[in-house]
């Protein structure tokens, strides 16, 4: 039995049912307060020195209520896809086990946050997490860009990646921790399963080569001269039934024991 499954034994109970519908409350609370001029986005970014050192720990909940965008109309097609996402999501896996992944990946943002204290996170790298989570579990599942163009997700996941990786190497101090803190979850949950794909292709790719080489290999070679079937195929070859070996038509009756 794996950690998760011991875990989800003791404290199942507690797993909080559809927890997406949460995470799209506080986005929708998050864009209320802010198209209503009751807050703006630095109030509600994650920085860490605000929380150690001025006791703002209202930050610690509000990056997560910061909205993908201001506008309504793809307000609500990003929350559909995330939705979406965490729907499928705790469905496959099971609501603990969903739970956990989106507590791992926002307990891991907290915790970047304090590395540098000056950075400011928000929730996007978080809620990228939840989408590589479902490019990996769902790869032909397929979405329509610009709702036109049919793109399996698994080519947006890694593309995905690839930008977070891009941003790892240079992107502003926030970004680059909050993408570590993504990847550090997704590793937990797939790293393994990652190391043996890549494994099982590495062995497919030796089983090939040796077929490939198995095929370049004559099957038929003269022990008095050494022609082969792959030297040329119109040759014909025999068996000694005394001695064993192979020989072309020309020696087969040449040879002695």
């Amino acid at each position: 039995m794996d950690l998760i499954s011991k875990l989800e034994k003791r404290f199942g109970s507690w797993a909080i049912p559809h927890l997406t519908l949460y995470l799209i409350g506080a986005q929708a609370i998050g864009f209320m307060l802010l198209t209503g001029g009751y807050i703006t986005g630095a109030d509600m970014e994650l920085v860490g020195g605000r929380v150690l050192y001025l006791g703002q720990w209202y930050r610690l909940f509000s990056f997560m209520m910061i909205p993908e965008t201001t506008s309504v109309f793809w307000l609500f097609f990003a929350l559909y896809i995330l939705f979406l996402m965490g729907s499928t999501l705790e469905r496959e896996w099971g609501t603990f086990q969903y739970n956990i992944y989106i507590l791992l990946g926002y307990l891991f943002t907290i915790a970047v946050a304090f590395i540098d204290p000056q950075a400011r996170i928000t929730n996007f790298y978080f809620l990228g997490g939840v989408f590589l989570a479902f490019a990996t579990l769902m790869p032909n599942f397929e979405l329509r860009l610009f709702f036109i163009f049919p793109v399996k997700v698994k080519w947006l996941g890694w593309l995905t990646a690839g930008i977070y990786l891009l941003t790892l190497l240079g992107g502003d101090a926030g970004s680059r921790l909050s993408v570590a803190g993504t990847f550090a979850t997704y590793a937990i949950f797939f790293g393994k399963g990652f190391i043996h794909n890549v494994k099982a292709a590495q062995r497919r790719k030796a089983f090939s080569n040796e077929r490939a080489e198995a095929a370049e290999q004559p099957m038929h070679t003269c022990a008095a001269c050494g022609v082969s079937d792959k030297h040329n195929r119109s040759i014909g070859f025999r068996y000694c039934s005394t001695c064993g070996q192979c020989f072309c038509d020309e020696h087969i009756s040449e040879h002695e024991h």
